[in-house]
């Protein structure tokens, strides 16, 4: 028994360096290739391609609902949007699984559901994206109180503006796997419980605005709902909560340009507009960091 178990952790390991050392190669490739990539981008951006470049782009890894809300965006605590799943098994997440909610809020007060699954009542099993009390927070729940997670932000967003707000979940099952972002940039959390033991996946309905009992339905207005299959990083954070079009972007000098803004228009670029060799090497990069 013990020299299998030795086989066995000796084999994780290999795969672990290997992983490794291809990460460590894709990220030198890639590094190599920035004073073409900066000359590439610069040409590029004095282009007509530039100012065509979609007015809605964003950031789309990983990507498995999105729903803009444009025109029925107003949320008066009694209207909910039951989200009409094509793949409802895309949203189906649970204790081990790496995801990432996205939405732009205009809250008037300060508790309500910006979106979660599961059944429309208090503490309900699922996972969900909240305000309370001002603060941005994220349940996730199998059984209240003592097999869930609770965290939220220290500090209480202000009403009546329109904010980002932004969660990833590493699949950890535990709070330290959680990160709230308010406009782009990663908040200081407090964590109210921490005691997740069983999965919280769900086949109950996905809902914005709503997802936790009438008295917690949205007031105010959502748009901009994204829902990733994946752990956003940083940069994507700062791309989501940049509404700057792209083809704007590009005519700002890059010196006046926000960290947002640059990181948008860079990874546009990457993604869209980069010789192919560049493309090439920015997909390994992405591709050994989702692993």
């Amino acid at each position: 028994m013990s020299s299998v178990f030795h086989a066995v952790a000796l084999a994780a390991l290999t795969i672990a360096c290997c992983a490794a050392q291809s990460a460590e190669h894709a990220e030198s490739a890639f590094a190599k290739l920035q004073p073409e990539l900066d000359r590439a981008q610069a040409q590029w951006e004095k282009s007509p391609e530039a100012r065509a470049a979609p007015v809605d782009w964003t950031i789309t890894r990983g990507l498995v609902v999105q729903r803009r809300l444009t025109g029925g965006n107003r949320f008066n605590g009694k209207r909910v949007v039951d989200v009409d799943l094509e793949h409802e098994e895309n949203v189906r997440f649970g204790i081990h699984d790496n995801f990432s909610i996205s939405a732009w809020i205009l809250p008037i007060e300060p508790t309500g559901a910006i979106v979660a699954r599961g059944k429309d009542v208090p503490q309900a099993e699922g996972y969900g994206l909240y305000l309370e009390a001002g603060k941005v927070q994220v349940n996730l729940v199998r059984r209240w109180p003592d097999d869930a997670i609770r965290v939220e932000t220290e500090r209480a967003i202000e009403l009546n503006q329109w904010h980002n707000v932004t969660m990833t979940y590493d699949g950890s099952g535990a709070a330290a796997g959680i990160r709230i972002c308010l406009n782009g940039q990663a908040q200081k959390l407090r964590v109210n419980l921490d005691h997740l033991h069983d999965s919280f996946e769900t086949k109950e309905p996905l809902w914005i605005g709503g997802g936790s009992g009438p008295e917690s339905h949205f007031r105010g207005q959502i748009r901009g709902v994204r829902i990733y299959r994946a752990v956003l990083t940083s940069d994507e954070v700062a791309v989501i909560a940049t509404e700057t079009p792209v083809s704007t972007i590009a005519e700002i000098p890059a010196e006046k340009r926000t960290p947002g803004e640059s990181q948008k228009i860079r990874r546009y670029f990457l993604e869209r507009a980069a010789p192919e060799d560049i493309r090439e090497a920015w997909q390994r990069v992405v591709e050994t960091r989702s692993r």
